[in-house]
């Protein structure tokens, strides 16, 4: 039976995101130079993906997009602010072009949605690399956060696969406590400190006495 999967950011061939987003495209992916990081997620996809799966890509596909042509899947791409070329050259290698859509009961976008405009359903979303928002109405499937896998839909729509509780801090780092971020209200700040191995007892009493 055919799967479908959410990735985004891919950059491939984009030096510079080594760069950019070092801590979790290079140390996380255990790639030091493009062409590694190019070939590892070239690796975990044909680890995942195959010929009749269907594969949404949200975007920001990087330079050396010929790639893709090789990856098995069917691949519909969500048009990024770095995807500049043509249509006829996206064409090549998607059999769609798309922007913002509900799906099954989800809205899947290259950028996150407002909350004022997504009615109740969670987003799927790339654009914000590491960075995001701490709502689990959210759901940043960033390359930074799949560690440049692609993600099963039916990991999402399960919620085994959610990263609220990742963004804006790095990987394995707990100094950062769910207390003092104003992000999180007080059941999340809790279910992050008890996901971390935080004392949430601790943080409990300190949202309390803010």
């Amino acid at each position: 039976m055919s799967k479908v999967f959410m990735i985004s950011d891919l950059h491939i061939g984009h030096s510079n995101v080594i760069e950019f987003e070092d801590y979790y495209r290079s140390k996380a992916m255990g790639v030091s130079t493009i062409h590694e990081h190019d070939e590892k997620i070239c690796d975990l996809w044909n680890d995942k993906v195959h010929k009749r799966d269907l594969v949404f890509v949200l975007g920001d596909l990087g330079f050396n997009i010929d790639i893709l042509k090789t990856l098995p899947g069917r691949k519909k791409l969500h048009l990024g602010n770095h995807d500049k070329c043509k249509a006829a050259r996206y064409l090549e290698i998607f059999e769609d072009i798309i922007g913002p859509v509900h799906y099954k009961g989800h809205w899947i976008s290259h950028f996150p949605i407002h909350e004022s405009e997504i009615w109740g359903r969670k987003v799927i979303h790339g654009h914000t690399h590491s960075k995001g928002i701490n709502d689990s109405r959210y759901v940043n499937v960033s390359v930074e956060m799949t560690g440049g896998a692609p993600i099963p839909f039916e990991d999402i729509k399960e919620g085994k696969f959610y990263t609220w509780d990742k963004v804006n801090f790095p990987f394995g780092d707990n100094s950062m406590l769910a207390d003092k971020n104003p992000n999180l209200s007080e059941n999340e700040s809790i279910k992050y400190a008890e996901f971390n191995g935080l004392d949430s007892a601790n943080i409990e009493n300190n949202i309390k006495n803010k």
